[in-house]
């Protein structure tokens, strides 16, 4: 006579769904937290680690759950539940302080032996809280049984509102205190599957929460960010803390008072710079204090090359990118009728326009300014006005502000399509002034002739111009190399004025790191080394891919489907100095280095390898145990085809709704937490389902398919026909692409667990754990096959992981194999426990 198992004897209840979804709602805000935190604490690079760890915490949570047989079946639910919530909270702290007293630093693996362990103990610190939300999660919807569904409805709405969670969180707590306020939500969490009973569980749980909360207003002291040493930007002073301090939901801003450094660009003391995400990116603008008009009259050091505006009076500009309002200030120097500076982060705007309008002295307030807040490019394409100048000096930074966490530097300010923007929105005689490292020049070159050769306007090489400016005025790097395009063909007198406003030819002391002034490419020049024959290559060659093909570098222009402007090798290129020469670097902002190929190549190893020790070790553990089954890689393959498949239609909406709705706030709270809503909507909505069979699972199967053609189909053509809409609209726009998509994306998941539930219970917790295994590869998976082949393919693989699915669940021998081992297994499993 076998005994009941504990997955038999559960009855899900009101806390259960309650708990499941604080819980939820708890890790999601951890998760995005952390990704900004380690961004500013390392590098953006490394928001990806946070996701994948995350991942394969809730993976080995699911394997320890299907080995720890007492726990998944005989412990009481409510007891177990209420004791793993508590200690999420717990460890979240713990494990938040113990990474700042880490020196992890992967950038020096190669140079510092000690990385490897201190890689290794940040992994497992990093992942321990969110092994214990898995946990708690796994064996929740194990014990389910026929409400898993339901659970797993309430575990998406959770985590859906956990991703609009830090749009609110993140600016008023920052990002330590969003880490506690997560915490707190996990004891809450705790209470809530305690049932809110007089107990010492719900005490200690009450205690715990209210001293998080207050905990949570001071964390930013208490629990201090350690930022690398090697991160530091050129703005950034030494030993002097910031005035001024703020976070938002994608980024962290301090502000700072510099003295004069002349041969930097700051004649007088009374600077002052805005540091993006602990020195990753920056921006500043002198003492203006007296005024921008009296600035402009009585500051004859005031001298900006303004070669954008050569032949131009009074123009109308267009600034994306305005940050401290450096090119705004130089508008204004030549004269400029109006002036539209477009800069996506409101904090950067609030600062230089309320906060600390006295020291800009009103330089957004002029009347010719006109300030806005979102993305440069998703701005473009919505105006109906033509500039005689538009600008983007370095606008693409290293803090990847453009999508937000998930983003490796991906923009669509310097796409090829950005051009053809760019260049439709130009008057006749207009000017498109961009400035890159010296080593993107050449790409820059690229993605204007791959333009002309589309829009068939003939050959690029009279209109181009190329630079090296040092002496522009408040510059935060020590040259500034840059790039022109003239919608009319240049001209002698032109180019020579320009050349004049650089300095070339004329007397100078130039700094050691900066050099003289240069002149890489004009239409009247000959090139006079490898780098400037590469330049008018790329503007007169007739044959683009064999110049393609003979250079080291990636310069094939980014396109708004592989939105990589800074990737700078082919994936078919890296070898063991690649590796070497990122890993032994210490500094993750070169432009040289194939860091974000050689971090994500690491990442994905890490994945696959754990992953693959993970999943063979249940394997083992079953099979000494006779719990053998042939059909088990139906399962394995059904749940692995989903979470590989649902993290790329994941980011890939994630991408291309960014450019769409113009602001990474929006990314977020509106597309993911739509997307994970919607998700369980649809988990909820097939409770209804009485008889879950294979034919149920094939059905829906079909259903995700026949939703991701019709996506990939209708998405393109929708997107631009209401890109001219008000945001409002947009987002309704958005809302309504990706909620049908979700729905349908719920069903497959938590019915399938339902189906293996009930025919062989122990493999739930073992589902759970390749699910997210393979959620994890998918996840930087999803970024290299964008780099590579485009977001496009990525989601044409993802319907081809659930075609995988579909195929694994109907192939009739596996099927019946799986039927023929359920009663055998069945009986296993009773006479184990």
């Amino acid at each position: 006579m076998t005994r009941p198992t504990g997955n038999q004897m559960t009855t899900i209840r009101w806390p259960h769904y309650t708990g499941i979804f604080l819980l939820s709602l708890a890790t999601l805000l951890l998760e995005l937290a952390l990704t900004r935190v380690l961004s500013v604490a390392n590098w953006y690079h490394f928001g990806f680690l946070v996701i994948s760890t995350a991942l394969l915490g809730f993976g080995a949570s699911g394997v320890t759950l299907s080995l720890w047989t007492k726990l998944r079946e005989q412990v009481p639910l409510d007891q177990a539940l209420t004791f793993i919530a508590l200690l999420f909270g717990g460890v979240s702290l713990a494990s938040f302080w113990v990474m700042q007293w880490i020196p992890f630093d992967p950038f020096r693996l190669l140079v510092d032996r000690w990385q490897i362990a201190y890689t290794t103990l940040y992994y497992v610190v990093l992942a321990a809280p969110f092994f214990c939300s898995g946990l708690a999660i796994a064996l929740l919807l194990s014990r389910g049984g026929r409400e898993v569904n339901r659970l797993y409805a309430a575990d998406l709405l959770g985590a859906g509102l956990g991703c609009a969670a830090v749009w609110v969180v993140m600016p008023v707590f920052g990002g330590s205190g969003s880490v506690v306020v997560a915490a707190m939500l996990g004891a809450v969490a705790a209470l809530a599957f305690n049932s809110f009973r007089l107990s010492r569980l719900t005490l200690l749980g009450t205690l715990g929460a209210t001293a998080m909360l207050v905990l949570a207003f001071v964390a930013e002291q208490v629990l201090p960010i350690r930022v690398i040493p090697e991160k530091r930007h050129p703005l950034q002073p030494v030993g002097r803390p910031p005035i001024y301090t703020k976070w938002n939901s994608f980024s962290k801003i301090d502000v700072y008072d510099l003295p004069a450094a002349p041969e930097r660009g700051r004649p007088d003391p009374g600077f002052r710079s805005i540091i993006i995400d602990g020195g990753a990116a920056g921006t500043g603008m002198g003492d203006l204090s007296a005024g921008v008009r009296n600035f402009l009259a009585h500051a004859p050091e005031y001298r900006p090359a303004g070669l954008a505006y050569v032949g131009k009076t009074h123009p109308r500009v267009l600034i994306i990118g305005s940050g401290a309002g450096r090119d705004v200030l130089e508008a204004l120097y030549f004269g400029a009728s109006s002036t539209t500076a477009v800069e996506i982060n409101p904090i950067v705007n609030d600062i230089v326009t309320n906060r600390m309008r006295k020291h800009w002295g009103g330089l957004f307030q002029q009347p010719e300014v006109r300030l806005v807040t979102e993305e440069g490019r998703s701005f473009v394409r919505r105006s109906k006005e033509k500039y005689d100048a538009i600008i983007s000096v370095h606008t693409l930074s290293y803090a990847a502000l453009s999508s937000g966490a998930l983003s490796l530097s991906e923009t669509y300010v310097l796409t090829r399509e950005a051009f053809e923007d760019y260049w439709n929105h130009l008057t006749p005689n207009g000017t498109l002034l961009v400035t890159r490292p010296s080593s993107q020049i050449p790409k820059l070159f690229a993605t204007t002739r791959e333009m002309f050769d589309r829009l068939k306007l003939g050959s690029p090489a009279g209109h181009l111009f190329a630079f090296k400016d040092v002496s522009s005025p408040f510059r935060h790097t020590p040259t500034l190399p840059g790039f022109i395009l003239r919608k009319s063909p240049l001209r002698p007198e032109e180019v020579d004025l320009m050349a004049g406003r650089l300095g070339i030819g004329q007397k100078g002391q130039w700094a050691d790191d900066t050099g003289p002034p240069e002149i890489y490419y004009s239409p009247f020049q000959a090139p006079r080394n490898q780098f400037e024959t590469l330049l008018t290559d790329l503007a007169k060659s007739p044959d683009l891919e064999r110049i393609y093909a003979s250079s080291q570098d990636l310069l094939r222009p980014a396109t708004d489907d592989r939105p990589f402007f800074n990737q700078t090798r082919r994936w078919s290129s890296l070898r063991h100095l690649g590796f070497r020469g990122v890993l032994g670097a210490g500094v993750a902002g070169d432009p040289d280095k194939a860091v974000a190929e050689v971090t994500l190549a690491m990442l994905l190893i890490q994945a696959i390898t754990v992953a693959g020790v993970m999943i063979l070790l249940p394997l083992v553990r079953f099979n000494r145990q006779g719990l053998q089954a042939s059909g088990r890689g139906v399962f394995l393959t059904y749940f692995a085809g989903l979470g590989l498949g649902f993290i790329l239609i994941e980011i890939v909406l994630l991408q291309r709704l960014s450019l769409f709705l113009g602001q990474p706030i929006y990314t977020f709270s509106v597309v993911l937490a739509s997307l994970l809503v919607s998700t369980g909507g649809g988990s909820y909505l097939a409770n209804r389902i009485r008889n879950v069979s294979y034919d149920t699972l094939s059905y829906a199967l079909l259903a995700v398919i026949g939703a991701i053609s019709l996506t990939l189909l209708i998405t393109p053509t929708l997107l631009w026909t209401a890109l001219s809409l008000a945001l409002a609209w947009r987002v309704v726009v958005a809302v309504l692409l990706v909620a049908p998509l979700g729905i349908v994306l719920g069903v497959p998941f938590s019915t399938g667990l339902r189906l293996v539930g009930e025919q062989t219970p122990w493999l739930v917790p073992w589902a759970w754990a390749v699910n997210s295994f393979f959620t994890v590869i998918g996840s930087v998976g999803a970024i290299i096959l964008g780099m590579a082949l485009g977001f496009n393919a990525v989601l044409i693989i993802a319907g081809a992981c659930y075609t995988a699915a579909l195929i694994a669940i109907r192939w009739p021998q596996h099927r019946r194999v799986v039927s023929a081992s359920i009663v055998f297994e069945g009986s296993a499993i009773h006479s184990n426990s």
